[in-house]
């Protein structure tokens, strides 16, 4: 059985060794429309009740100060579309009638909620009575300032517990546990990765297509484009404007095709974060404790925090602390007094000066008056939770969670992320980094990914990396059920394999099974027969390859699919 299936097998078997340039691109793969895709934390949406009311000049000014600026005249529209919001917080603006909007005050994605040109005098809207507004000009500078404090809010971190020992691979992992891998491989990664000279160019580019309707973005892209150094890239850090927005979004939302356009940008701050931490390190031994402030959920502090005492945590993000212990506590009280359900939280990080890691660097950041100094952390920064206690501040409470830097080496650390440690993570970082996505079940995250890396000329130009990517589109288009595009990526995979590996060569075997089994899901028994036969055949006749638990499975699907073919005669 196992020599007869290669006569069967013309539909995706082809002569070895074809020129990689001269592989068609498959027309059968669905082109989906580009998505609609937000870049930034924040969006703005304005709801007005009367169409025939343009506010031209007022759109243009809302369209300035954010990439997220949406219109709706229908209110239950607006609605639909901010319950579908996973990632955004939403900045509200009302003009319409209170009927209308009455319920709309209960979605958790709602930041906050201003009221503009309101033309009715009841009290039915007391309640934002202090966010409502007659003048553009004064609504714009409130928006600015409280998109600010927000995007400031939103310092993601993962947490793994002390009891996490036993971690074996990714399948296995909780979320939380999920999520802090995640945070460390990314920036290894990143630190490993060497970028081309033309990654600026490609990055400003992506920048541009999104930004093509904001004259101030595109103004600072513009001078990025044209003044950017190396050494610059604290300073644009520090910038509220396209970069500093972008990068604090997909690290917090693992958005990892983007992460690859800023991996030249997070090289940089690393960099100079190494250099400055040299330049000052006089100055950081007067140092040891800073602080930083987030308000959080009662339930995600408990679940996230207060219950992982001795555990690890890990910043995604780079983040800015403050040697001013009262700064950290006004962030605090101007947080609570948009969200006065939230907890305050203040990070109390513990700093060793004999503890340094240049893959996750740490400095000071001095300004003109020294009365502001400041430390900035790398993203994927390791402390360790050492106590959580809660302090009365006038009417608030407060709850410091006392941070301690560890080292490299620690044990701990090291324990969790050794099984993931492999040569395949050195060898295919950017696939490995997708298949823990979808490991994660992040299959949305993963899906956008592979198809924005299979627009990189740089793998495209690698058959080998661009066989992982239509592997990782066909796993992932398996796990949503959709076996025909994932069929049509195999295809593709078998395709650039053969550029470059001979038709009878055993490592085919396990894409001749990823197509066997997009036939058999659907029903297409005797095509699925033919590719299972066709890798046994593959690996029975090879030297090389392992004969044991894969040639198990493979016959097990034989079998089945026989069967199914008898059943169905």
């Amino acid at each position: 059985m196992g020599g007869s299936c290669s006569k069967c097998c013309g539909s995706v078997v082809l002569p070895a060794n074809i020129p990689f340039d001269e592989i068609p691109v498959s027309t059968t793969i669905p082109i989906a429309p580009k998505p609609t895709r937000i870049i930034e934390n924040c969006i703005i949406i304005w709801l007005f009740d009367d169409p025939s009311n343009k506010f031209e000049n007022e759109k243009r000014q809302l369209s300035r100060l954010i990439y997220g600026f949406q219109i709706f005249t229908n209110p239950d529209a607006c609605i639909n579309y901010i319950r579908n919001i996973q990632d955004e917080k939403v900045f509200l603006i009302i003009s319409v009638t209170y009927q209308s909007i009455q319920y709309i005050y209960d979605l958790p994605q709602l930041e906050k909620v201003y009221v503009f040109d309101l033309f009715s005098n009841d009290d039915q809207n007391r309640t934002l009575q202090n966010n409502t507004f007659q003048d553009i000009n004064n609504l714009c500078k409130q928006l600015r300032y409280d998109i600010e404090l927000c995007e400031l809010d939103l310092l993601y971190f993962s947490v793994i517990s002390n009891s996490s020992q036993d971690i074996k691979s990714s399948m296995i992992l909780t979320k939380q546990e999920a999520s802090f891998i995640f945070i460390q491989l990314i920036n290894e990664i990143i630190a490993r990765l060497k970028f081309e000279s033309v990654a600026k160019d490609v990055f400003v580019d992506f920048c541009r297509k999104y930004y093509i309707n904001n004259p101030e973005q595109l103004c600072y892209i513009n001078e990025f484009a044209k003044y950017y150094r190396p050494h610059l890239a604290l300073d644009w850090l520090n910038r509220s404007c396209f970069i500093s927005k972008i990068l604090n979004r997909v690290e917090r939302t693992h958005e990892i095709d983007i992460l690859y356009k800023l991996g030249f940008f997070i090289k940089h701050l690393n960099m100079q974060l190494v250099r400055l931490h040299e330049e000052n390190e006089l100055l950081m031994k007067n140092i040891s404790i800073v602080y930083r402030g987030k308000t959080m959920l009662t339930d995600e502090f408990d679940i996230l925090v207060k219950n992982n005492c001795d555990g690890l945590l890990s910043f995604s993000n780079f983040f800015v602390t403050t040697m001013n212990k009262e700064n950290a506590i006004d962030f605090i009280h101007r947080r609570l007094a948009i969200h006065p359900g939230m907890l305050g939280i203040i990070f109390e990080i513990h700093i060793d000066h004999m503890i340094f890691n240049e893959e996750k660097p740490f400095a000071l950041l001095k300004d003109n008056s020294m009365e502001n100094d400041e430390i900035c952390f790398s993203a994927g920064t390791v402390f360790r939770i050492e106590s959580i206690k809660q302090f009365n501040d006038s009417s608030l409470i407060i709850w410091f969670v006392k941070l301690k830097l560890i080292r490299n080496d620690d044990s701990q650390l090291n324990h969790l992320l050794k099984p993931f440690r492999t040569n395949e993570l050195h060898e295919n970082p950017l696939s490995c980094l997708g298949k823990l996505l979808m490991d994660m079940g992040e299959y949305r995250r993963a899906e956008q990914f592979f198809l924005e890396m299979l627009n990189d000329a740089a793998i495209l130009s690698q058959p080998r990396r661009l066989v992982r990517l239509h592997i990782g589109l066909g796993a992932n288009y398996i796990h949503k059920g959709d076996y025909a595009t994932a069929l049509e990526y195999y295809k593709q995979a078998l395709q650039v394999s053969l550029t470059y590996l001979s038709s009878d060569h055993c490592d085919l075997a396990p894409l001749y099974k990823n197509i066997g089994d997009c036939y058999l899901n659907q029903n297409n028994y005797n095509h699925a027969l033919q590719n299972y036969e066709r890798a046994i055949n593959l690996i029975e006749n090879s030297i090389k390859a392992p004969k044991g638990q894969i040639i198990t499975e493979l016959w097990t699907l034989v079998n089945k699919t026989q069967q199914l073919i008898e059943e169905n005669k």
